[in-house]
């Protein structure tokens, strides 16, 4: 017997509907859409959020960061399967690892300037092993060079900040 057209037709929107809803996440609101350096231009808005959204801080705290990374992997997997390798407007990566810069932080107005410069320093240097991490299948390898980018850019500014504490407190956790 044939599939009864109703169903179909709820399950072709139901799909169009989470397509939709992944898209908005793994483009993080459509930010990496904006014509030219998608990734910069996303790790840009979220620093702003981050900085001027009264209490923004909360996006960089483990509630939020934990559900994102876990979600970051799956929604970026899918949007691979339609954009292709590594698609460029895929950018929830760079909210994932700018999370990682600032979790547990307090920094001064400089210290963000630089927690987002060291950033995208090491997402698009790629010491090792970020390098290879981009192999790794999937939404793997579209995140986890971004999560160890972070980690890099935690480090530098945790190392800075036994110099000086004009980048305010970054720390591990």
């Amino acid at each position: 017997t044939g599939r009864n057209p109703c169903t179909v037709h709820h399950s072709r929107r139901y799909v169009h509907k989470v397509n939709r809803l992944v898209t908005c996440f793994a483009t993080f609101f459509y930010t990496g859409f904006f014509p030219f350096a998608p990734a910069t231009f996303a790790s840009l808005v979220f620093v702003l959020a981050y900085a001027f959204i009264p209490g923004g801080d909360w996006i960089a705290t483990y509630t939020i960061f934990l559900p994102t990374l876990a979600l970051s992997i799956p929604a970026s997997s899918r949007m691979e399967k339609t954009h292709g390798k590594d698609p460029h407007c895929v950018v929830i990566d760079e909210v994932v690892g700018m999370q990682i810069v600032l979790l547990g932080a307090t920094p001064t107005p400089v210290g963000l300037a630089a927690a987002f410069v060291l950033f995208r320093i090491f997402d698009v240097w790629k010491p090792f092993p970020i390098d290879r991490l981009q192999s790794l299948p999937g939404g793997w390898g579209i995140v986890a060079d971004d999560v160890v980018a972070g980690m890099y850019s935690k480090v530098a500014l945790m190392l800075a900040g036994l110099a000086t504490h004009a980048f305010g407190r970054f720390s591990l956790l």
